[in-house]
Order: C-alpha cells, then structure tokens, then sequence
C-alpha cells in the first residue's frame, strides 16, 4: 500500500518572520572599518558588573584633605632673579669705591625684597587653602543637610502675628542668642589644618659718613635697577604733630606720589630720611623740643609699622585763569570763591616700608674714640691733638680693633680707601649719647659707615662711571659745537683741590664749574684744551680752530709726560687731511 504524499501547506506570514528572525540572530556582524565579523551570541554574553571600584586599592573623597605628593612638598617658591652680587655689579657702573658700604646695602634690600617675596607667596597659599577648606565644608553641609531633610516635609502654616517672636527674642535673649558674651567667646582656638609660617622681620639702614661720599646715590641707584617707589626726605622740616611744619607722614605721602598713587607699589617702596643726625635732642630752655626727640618719638611706629591714612586733595577743577587784559586795563572782575576739591583718602600700611636713615653725624667720630681709645693720660699712652678729622687718611685706631667688622678689605690700609674709620665702631651706646632715644635706635638694624673719598677715587669720579664729570661736561661742549679735552695731570689737579675741600664728589662738580666758566663764555670754540696750569690759575684754557688738532695732540703729549713729549711727532698724510692742513 502505498503511502500518498500529503502536499504541504504554504508556510503562514507569522511562521516566516520567525525563520526570518531566527536568521538574522545567526548573522555574522562584519565592522565596516576594522574588518573583522563578531557573532550575535558574543554580543549577548553575560557582561562585567558595574562597580567601578573593583580593582583599586584605595578611594577618593572630596571632603578630605590629601597630599599632592612629594614634589609639592618643597619649601622654596623659586629661584631669586637677582642677588647681592648682582646689584652689586650694577652699582659699579654708577659709584666708585665704598665696596663695605655697596656689600651691606645691597644685601639689606636683598634680603628685604626677598622677604616680601616669601610673605606674598605665603598669603597666596593660605588664600587658596582656605576656598579649598571653604569648599569642602560647603559641600559637608549640604550632603548633611539632605541626609536630615524628611522625606515628606510638613506645610508651612501662616504665622498669625509677624514680627512677635523675634522681637521677644530681642527683648529677652536666650543662652543661645549673639547678646550673651561669654568668658570662653574670647578664646579663639587655634586651627590646625592653617600652617604657621615663620614671619621674617624688615631690616632697617642706618648710612653715617660725611657729606659726598655716596650715601644717597647708591640707593638711588639701587632704586631704578630694582623698578620701586623711592623717595628722600628731610628730616629738618620735620616737626611734631600740632606744631609748625611737616609731620612724619608727609614722608609717605611723597612715597605715594612716586608710586601714582598706587598704594600696592607704595607699601613695598623706599623711604630715605636724609639729614638724620639734625633731629637729635637739644637742649632747650624755652620748651619743649618739637623738632628733636618729638621728631623721634613720631618715628617710633611709622618705623615699626602702622597704618597711615594720607589725604589727597584734587584741586584741579578748581584752576581757573583770570580773564583779565592785559596792562591793567579795563575793567576788573574780582575773582570768586574756587569750589572746594575733592579729598581722596588713602591707607598706607607701613609694615613692608623700608626706611633708610643717612646723615654726616658731624662730632660723632670724638664719642667713638672717647669709648675705645686708650686713654692720654700716664705712662705708655698715645699723645694726640684734640681735632681729630676723618678726611686726613691716617689711621687712629689699630687695625686688631676692626677684626671683628664684616667684608674686611683685600688690602687693608691700601691707598684705595676700603679701610675703617672710627665710624665704623659705632654702637647704640654711641648713638644714645649722640641724643637719640634708645626706642628709636633699637630699630635700626643695620648701622654702615661710608668711608671719605680719597685722592684715587676723586679722580676715578672724574674719568670711570657712566655719567662721569668729564662724559658730562664733555656732551654739553658738544652742543656748542666744541670738542673739550682734559689732560691727566689737570684731572689730578682737580682732584687734589677738591679734596682739600672735604665736601666729598660734589667738591669735584664745584672745581669744574670754575675752571670751565671762561671757556663756557667764549663758546663756541672747536678745540678747548685744560691743562694743569689753567687748573692752577697760572694759564688761561687753550683754544684751537679747525686746522688746530695736531697742536692739540701734541700739547696734551707734552702735558702728561709722555717719553716723545717735546719731539715733533712722526705726522702722516692721513693726519694732515685730518686737521686740514694737506693740500690734497
């Protein structure tokens, strides 16, 4: 019997899209970028968990304080862009000899800025410690804000009388309320997550030397290659508050002046109060002493640091110009009432103010030697004059008595004026007895004694810094137009008379002036020659035409004492072109 083949019914829609959908699950995926196929079942395995902490070691949290690591640690905030030395070589350009001197003030102001420098860089990490702790406590206030906020929080009823509760609060207030003072409210607990960073304390300058030497062009000097405020004033107009004068704030209000009124740069500027040995007590018999140790007493805190308030009034719309004629004619108009300006007010703290205190201290040296000097009296002791003078370059002292000094000289008791004087032993003591008050003095740091300018460094003046006397004056005979020249032997005539002088380099700008009067009224002349003899008097200057230099040549040979001086010159064509005189 044979079996008859059922025919088989056409498969249903619903029985298609599941084979279709059966395929398509075995369908081999294929990357249109990277080229390779992955397979449906691959993609429907069972994937990792999402705990992204598995595999760490240890986890992070915002609200605790963590270590930046190892090369954060480090106490420095960079290298210095200059030091001492550096200054130093600076001030060389400008300023001959007083090597001790240039050595501590640069230092001083090194040492200075540089403390500045730390504090600023401190204040900036405890600012930036703070928003970070400020940060992280906001942050714990909110997350404990919402762990104690109720998850269905009640309706707010209306208050039926506003006002009624805080003002029984006021009237009697609770143990909780600002208006209970405590003894334990005035304790304030130390923070320990603050650092406490050493505070380095300003160095005050105290310049004594007689006049000329350099005391205030060094720190002038100083001033410019660092680029801050700098001003000098002095202390002779200085009165005490309520009297007739200046008072010691006027000092910084010129410091603020400086500065553009920028009140920033002028806490960080100079202040030099020249003339300081002119406010020491005096003995007064018809009062009080207003321009002595008033004076001293008002320097206390503005040394040591306080706040000033400076008032600046702007009076410049209130200029107005007459409209007068001129001659006095016509009618007049009496000029009215100018409007009152405005009052600008300003707070200087003077905490990072460096304050320079220079004067000659004339007689100061006779208190030294009275204090260390062996005595004149009795077998064995030194007979001296009772005048003694710094400027005369003789030793007074034996050398072991400034052993103790710092930057001792290369060659002590050379010609080239790096030795000591009497001034250099200087001490409170002294200073006490010189008639300042011990409060005042106990803030001058740093006491430096410039030594006087001897007969090689007078003529260095004249001839090495940048803006030397002979550089000066020999551009202003330019503008005449006029070449001048100078022989050695005049130059060391100069010298030498400026010395006998004792004012120090300003004697050389006087010597100068006098010689080159006449010459400065024949203007213009093309050659002017000074020679030893004009400097003396017993010869006038030396003129020469345009045709005149080889005779000028050959008389400054002649002057220095050259070994050809006296000799015709060996002249060559190219120098007779030059002077004018070669018929090609």
């Amino acid at each position: 019997m044979s079996l008859l083949a059922r025919p088989r019914a056409p498969p249903s829609v619903a029985t298609l899209r599941a084979s279709r959908g059966r395929v398509r699950g075995r369908v081999r995926l294929r990357h249109p970028a990277f080229g390779y196929s992955t397979s449906s079942s691959l993609l429907s395995s069972p994937r990792r968990t999402n705990d992204f902490t598995s595999g760490y070691t240890s986890t992070y949290d915002p609200n605790q304080e963590t270590g930046r690591g190892p090369i954060f640690d480090k106490h420095t905030f960079g290298v210095p862009q200059f030091y001492p030395r550096d200054l130093k070589r600076r001030v060389d350009d400008y300023v001959v000899g007083q090597e001790r001197a240039k050595k501590i003030i640069c230092s001083v102001i090194f040492n200075h800025y540089q403390g500045l420098r730390r504090r600023q860089h401190h204040e900036l990490q405890d600012q930036r410690l703070r928003e970070k702790l400020q940060r992280q406590q906001f942050a714990q206030n909110q997350q404990a804000l919402y762990e104690r906020a109720p998850r269905d929080l009640p309706r707010e009823t209306e208050d039926e009388f506003p006002g009624h509760h805080e003002s029984v609060r006021g009237a009697y207030p609770g143990p909780d309320s600002p208006a209970d003072f405590r003894a334990d409210d005035f304790y304030i607990p130390e923070d320990a997550s603050t650092p406490e960073h050493v505070k380095i304390d300003k160095s005050n300058l105290l310049l004594i030397g007689p006049t000329g030497v350099g005391k205030t062009y060094i720190l002038e000097t100083l001033s410019k290659k660092l680029n801050v405020p700098f001003t000098i004033s002095d202390c002779n107009s200085f009165t005490q508050a309520g009297y007739i004068g200046q008072d010691v704030e006027s000092c910084i209000e010129r410091l603020l002046i400086e500065a553009n009124y920028d009140t920033k740069a002028a806490q960080n500027g100079i202040v030099v109060l020249d003339e300081f040995d002119k406010i020491a007590k005096r003995d007064t018999t018809n009062g009080r002493d207003v321009g002595g140790e008033g004076v001293q007493q008002a320097l206390l805190k503005l040394v040591e640091g306080t706040k000033v308030t400076i008032n600046i009034k702007d009076n410049r719309s209130s200029r107005t110009t007459p409209n007068n004629p001129p001659g006095g004619y016509g009618p007049t108009t009496p000029p009215s009432a100018p409007p009152s300006g405005k009052v600008d007010q300003y707070i200087i703290d003077t905490s990072n103010i460096l304050f320079v205190f220079s004067g000659a201290f004339v007689g100061l040296e006779k208190v030294v030697l009275r204090r260390v000097a062996k005595p004149s009296i009795g077998f064995g002791s030194e007979v001296r004059g009772r005048d003694f003078s710094l400027s005369s370059g003789k030793d007074i002292l034996p050398p072991e008595m400034y052993n103790h000094l710092p930057h001792q000289p290369a060659f002590p008791g050379g010609s080239t004026g790096g030795g000591f004087t009497p001034l250099d032993l200087t001490t409170p003591a002294d200073l006490q007895a010189y008639g300042f008050i011990p409060e005042l003095i106990g803030r001058l740091h740093n006491i430096c004694a410039l030594t006087p300018l001897s007969l090689d460094e007078l003529y260095r003046i004249l001839t090495e810094p940048r803006n030397s006397l002979v550089a000066q004056y020999t551009a202003l005979f330019e503008t005449y137009p006029s070449k001048l020249f100078f022989t050695r032997r005049a130059l060391y005539a100069i010298a030498q008379r400026a010395a006998k002088n004792e004012t120090g380099a300003r004697g050389l700008k006087m010597e100068m002036e006098r010689v080159l009067a006449e010459p400065m009224f024949d203007a213009p002349m093309p050659y002017v020659l000074i020679t030893e003899a004009c400097v003396n008097g017993t010869e006038k200057a030396c003129y020469w035409g345009k045709d005149g230099k080889l005779e000028l040549e050959r008389r400054i040979l002649e002057e220095d004492g050259d070994p050809n001086a006296g000799e015709q010159a060996d002249v060559t064509l190219e120098q007779f072109r030059e002077a004018g005189l070669s018929g090609a």
